[in-house]
């Protein structure tokens, strides 16, 4: 799954993700993603779209990445850029 970054590069900037997603996947993203509490926030950002925002604390990326990459293979998350020249929460 082709990674978006969307974040400040400093040394303890948040990395953001945001994905395109069906609106029925939105509450079963958000319950597995909370279970790893501390490590990740997600958000919505355009309801009418389906597009989240996965903000992830520094030190957790990789982590976080492979998550978001094994439950690509059970839902549909579509990659997106978003307007945020920052990762702001």
């Amino acid at each position: 799954m082709e990674q978006v970054l969307n974040s400040a590069t400093e040394g303890n900037a948040m990395v953001c993700r945001y994905f395109k997603v069906l609106h029925r996947d939105m509450v079963y993203l958000k319950f597995i993603l909370e279970a790893y509490e501390g490590m990740n926030v997600m958000s919505t950002v355009d309801n009418r779209e389906g597009i989240i925002r996965i903000a992830i604390m520094p030190g957790f990326v990789a982590d976080i990445d492979e998550l978001l990459a094994e439950l690509g293979r059970q839902v549909m998350m579509e990659p997106v850029q978003w307007g945020d020249a920052v990762c702001r929460f």
